[in-house]
């Protein structure tokens, strides 16, 4: 079952041939001074929320996150990273605008200790939704029960036992990517829909008017350290195809 046994190499895409991309921005060893001078290209509310926070390493995160999201915005889209404006949605997932319309594109973001990530899709309204958790994260299998269906709780269960903390984030990677997608959040009903995880494949088993046939998951080990996951509904016409790829943080923009 040990997924970092199927480790495949990170892709190093053009983006002008893609129309998902996921990447990722190792933050683990940066200083509250190495993220400063991106601050420059995020809006006053953003600078305002960053300095919310009471610890370094949030802010830290926070201020990653969000030069990286614009930045990768921009490099879709080919226009300024501090062009876009953003709205929250009904549960928080913000949208993105330029010159107040909605921009053609679609994206989530996430942060775990160590890492931060942002999905992009130039297909605009796609359901989209990405998840990393660190590996080594503290994991306490007595609570799958309150998170997994009976199904991927046998899939867990079933797992050597020096597997079930991957394998329990496993599970939770795809979920979480799914109920960000939608849009929904923690208010998801999580007994509604569970996963194969070996086909990364999503199936209903409450009351959801979708088809699963119509949903595409990806999971990467990135970096030995890291366990990311996205999902999309595919769109009505064309294909998505997914690349992934780290990001250096000399590549953001800090003028």
């Amino acid at each position: 079952m040990i997924f970092r046994t199927r480790e495949q190499p990170w892709e190093h895409v053009d983006v002008q041939e893609q129309t998902l991309w996921i990447y990722a921005l190792p933050v683990d060893g940066l200083t509250e001074a190495d993220v400063a001078l991106w601050r420059s290209g995020l809006d006053p509310g953003e600078i305002a929320r960053a300095d919310r926070f009471l610890f370094p390493n949030s802010r830290i995160e926070f201020t990653a996150a969000h030069a990286l999201t614009r930045w990768a915005l921009g490099q879709a889209l080919g226009v300024d990273r501090r062009a876009f404006a953003f709205l929250p949605g009904a549960h928080g997932k913000p949208a993105a605008r330029l010159a107040d319309e909605p921009a053609p594109v679609s994206f989530n973001l996430t942060h775990t200790r160590g890492m931060v990530a942002v999905a992009v899709s130039t297909v605009p309204d796609l359901a989209l939704g990405v998840d990393f958790e660190a590996l080594d994260r503290n994991v306490d299998l007595k609570v799958a029960d309150s998170f997994f269906g009976p199904r991927e709780v046998a899939w867990l269960m079933a797992c050597p036992d020096e597997d079930k903390p991957e394998g329990f984030l496993r599970l939770w990677t795809l979920k979480e990517s799914f109920i960000k997608a939608t849009g929904k959040g923690l208010t998801q009903d999580l007994a509604s829909f569970g996963f194969e995880v070996e086909a990364e494949r999503i199936y209903f088993s409450g009351d959801i008017p979708d088809d699963p046939d119509m949903w595409s998951f990806q999971q990467r080990l990135i970096e030995d350290r890291f366990l990311g996951a996205v999902g999309w509904r595919r769109p009505e016409r064309g294909e998505v195809k997914p690349a992934w790829r780290v990001v250096d943080p000399d590549e953001l923009p800090t003028d």
